[in-house]
């Protein structure tokens, strides 16, 4: 029933008809609305996920200790935002939740849906046997899985190597890379992420952000609109970045 639509998606492409016949079998469709909960740290892991459409967010508690209630001038207490780190972006094609699947363990992050989203769901049990018996599913896995490390490793060198501008270039870039879209105006991102959000993923304060943000569209390196940017200057954003 949903084996053409699976063949769409880059993780599945390669796929031997067979193995494709077998996933399908086992594949439950999935929809989520903008800001809705798929699974929160520490839950059983039940299966894992492929987006087929939207953009999910995976991030994880903080450790710090959580800050204290405040009190309103009306004498109420407010109770303090939870702490969190985000980690990562899903984007359409991309498989997440797969590690738990494999070890056995809890889920280690949160999948919040940043906008409304299509999934593909395969139950822990079913995985593992497809894994076992069609290895080009098992190499599609693994596949995607170095390719997310070697990301991963590349962002963390970018990061830790540069000051807040620097790194906040380098996440602005790596975006570009995945989400953009090229216009007349430059590289459009559509990144979905609050200042809040982007100063996470960069290690630093939202206050800090918006300035180094400002900067850029003062360089007209950037022009900022919502949770969207327009790369203008892709070559200054590198140069920030040393």
């Amino acid at each position: 029933m949903h084996e053409e639509l699976l063949a769409r998606l880059p993780l599945f492409q390669n796929l031997e008809p067979s193995s494709r016949q077998a996933l399908d079998e086992f594949v439950q469709p999935l929809s989520l609305s903008r800001g809705e909960i798929l699974f929160r740290s520490g839950d059983e892991a039940l299966g894992l996920y492929v987006l087929a459409m939207g953009k999910v967010k995976l991030t994880k508690p903080s450790r710090q200790p959580q800050p204290t209630a405040t009190i309103t001038r009306k004498g109420r207490p407010t109770a303090p935002a939870p702490r969190e780190s985000l980690l990562s972006l899903i984007g359409p094609g991309e498989m997440f939740g797969e590690l738990s699947v494999l070890d056995g363990g809890q889920r280690s992050t949160t999948a919040t849906a940043m906008l409304d989203c299509r999934l593909y769901h395969v139950p822990r049990e079913p995985m593992l046997k497809l894994i076992q018996e069609h290895h080009d599913i098992a190499n599609a896995m693994m596949h995607q899985m170095a390719h997310r490390v070697r990301v991963s490793n590349e962002i963390i060198s970018g990061l830790v190597l540069s000051d807040v501008p620097g790194r906040m270039a380098y996440l602005l870039l790596t975006l570009g890379e995945r989400f953009g879209v090229a216009t007349e105006r430059g590289t459009e991102v559509h990144h979905d992420l609050t200042q809040a959000e982007l100063a996470q993923m960069v290690g630093a304060s939202r206050e800090t952000v918006n300035k180094v943000l400002t900067d850029f569209a003062g360089r007209k390196w950037i022009t900022m609109s919502g949770k969207s940017v327009v790369i203008r200057d892709a070559a200054r954003l590198r140069a920030r970045i040393d």
